[in-house]
């Protein structure tokens, strides 16, 4: 008897290890966690939002800013624009958080002098006094400050302006005076993200194509947009499940032809697609086999 239960518990070591496999290789077909970057297609995102002032900031002291991002095949152009207004003279620098891993990156500092110092009408320092790209002066709080592609504040290198979750503005002595939460869809006044993508066949399926589109409109709170992905080359007739970012979504079936057609349409405050991922937060749609492996994916 021990014998038998021996020979009767090694396949199931061996089938146990297979489906780990299989689930370990779908996990490593998953795109990275953030959008924007190496993709395969077109994405653009521009985002609208006034920074939350905190305790500290001074009093009728505001600051606005604009997100403009476009990545096409691999390659981003993005510039991060803030108008601040009503600042004291003063150095104050600008720092934002990663929706990737949490980590903060500095992107540098601007000066704000007292008015009338620059000698010139529109507010605006003409940028012959500082080129080394550390900061960037205003005159009197007025004027707009740039950090990005082709301005005099360039982003650090391998920068992902995509993976901006957070912005925070601090004065002199490291005192943060302005926040401003780029994935909070109630907050900003106006956020959008459209992208045409390529999907690509799987560990479970290598010879499968398609094609994934992403659009997400929020005005003033309310989401509106829909995730498509189209798959050719398939298995026919088979059982297949979509999941957005690395979670079970739906379960579809491809037809005889061996194609799969799938739309997520969202309308709403938080416009959830997957278990804790609404519109604006997805970076990736894949199909799953029934074992979990990976036969079609693109990342956004």
């Amino acid at each position: 008897m021990k014998t038998t239960s021996k020979f009767l518990l090694f396949p199931f070591i061996v089938l146990t290890c297979s489906l780990a496999m299989g689930l370990s290789v779908a996990r490593a077909s998953d795109d990275d966690g953030e959008q924007g970057g190496d993709i395969q297609g077109t994405e653009s995102m521009d985002i609208d939002i006034a920074l939350t002032p905190t305790a500290a900031a001074p009093a009728g002291s505001s600051i606005k800013g604009q997100l403009e991002a476009d990545d096409e095949d691999g390659t981003t152009s993005a510039t991060l624009k803030l108008e601040p207004q009503g600042l004291p003279a003063g150095t104050y620098s600008v720092s934002v958080t990663l929706k990737s891993d949490g980590s903060t990156v500095q992107l540098g500092s601007f000066a704000v002098g007292a008015a009338g110092t620059n000698g010139d009408d529109d507010g605006v320092d003409d940028g012959q006094g500082d080129q080394s790209g550390d900061d960037q002066e205003t005159d009197d709080g007025q004027g707009e400050v740039e950090f990005g592609n082709d301005t005099s504040i360039p982003f650090p290198a391998n920068f992902n302006a995509f993976d901006i979750a957070t912005i925070s503005v601090s004065d002199a002595n490291n005192v943060v005076l302005f926040t401003a939460d780029l994935t909070n869809t109630v907050t900003a006044s106006s956020m959008n993200i459209s992208a045409n993508v390529q999907a690509k066949g799987g560990p479970g399926n290598p010879s499968a194509t398609g094609s994934a589109v992403l659009t997400a409109v929020n005005t003033h709170g309310k989401v509106k947009g829909s995730l498509q992905l189209s798959g050719r080359g398939l298995l026919p007739s088979t059982p297949l499940t979509v999941a957005i970012n690395g979670i079970a979504a739906k379960k579809v079936n491809s037809d005889k032809s061996g194609n799969v057609k799938v739309l997520f349409k969202a309308n709403g405050k938080t416009a959830t697609l997957a278990s804790g991922v609404t519109l604006f937060k997805v970076t990736s749609v894949s199909l799953r086999d029934k074992l979990g492996n990976v036969v079609l994916t693109a990342s956004f």
